[in-house]
């Protein structure tokens, strides 16, 4: 079958953060970035800025929302943020590095480790609840957007839901997928819905537009 395309989206995880350091559950916390995770949100706001972005798209947290900014800075545009599209509630963990988790919650990270798509902490949210608030938001970006180039600034665990979601990839093996901070992922829709993932875990030297000889995608 093939396709002409369509909506293309630039997903992209945020920068690094003011406690990378320690490596903590952040989820819903409203941490900063670090010095190191605002030069990366400049470097790949610039690699986008020569594409026709036509909307940017984050969460409601600052740690997306900066980083979106510079992206929009360059477009003219206003950064659409959205609470779907926060990362997963680690409830009474947020905000504590894995020294600490391991102190106040003895065992829990490894029942963590060891059923990643259904366990939830205490007051937060399991892959399914994250998956179920996440992909009709994307759904519904992708449906505002049927011929432009978009950029979406969210977080590691969403990238992996929805990245999960367009490849049909078991929640239970999303940690398969890498996702450093600043990571670019390229989704290029097609007519039909068909989606594309043209990238994953990429940095901003691997941002570039649709190639104009290139209109149509043929599967054989």
């Amino acid at each position: 079958m093939n396709g002409k395309s369509a909506c293309r989206i630039y997903l992209i995880r945020h920068g690094e953060t003011a406690n990378a350091g320690q490596v903590c559950f952040n989820g819903h916390f409203d941490v900063d970035l670090s010095e190191q995770g605002k030069n990366q949100s400049r470097r790949f706001a610039d690699a986008l800025k020569d594409l026709p972005i036509r909307a940017v798209y984050c969460s409601d947290l600052k740690r997306t929302l900066l980083g979106a900014q510079y992206i929009a800075d360059h477009h003219g545009l206003t950064p659409v943020p959205y609470p779907e599209l926060r990362e997963l509630s680690f409830g009474t963990w947020e905000g504590l590095s894995i020294d600490e988790v391991n102190r106040k919650y003895p065992d829990q990270l490894h029942k963590r480790l060891k059923n990643i798509e259904t366990f939830h902490v205490e007051g937060g949210e399991s892959f399914p609840q994250l998956r179920a608030r996440a992909i009709p938001k994307f759904e519904e970006i992708v449906s505002k957007h049927p011929e432009d180039c978009i950029a979406i600034l969210c977080h590691g665990g969403v990238i992996r839901t929805l990245l999960a979601h367009v490849l049909g990839i078991p929640l239970k093996n999303i940690f398969r997928v890498h996702q450093p901070y600043a990571a670019v992922n390229i989704i290029q829709f097609y007519d039909g819905g068909n989606p594309v993932v043209e990238l994953t875990g990429g940095s901003c030297d691997n941002i570039h537009p649709p190639n104009p000889l290139d209109k149509e995608m043929f599967i054989q």
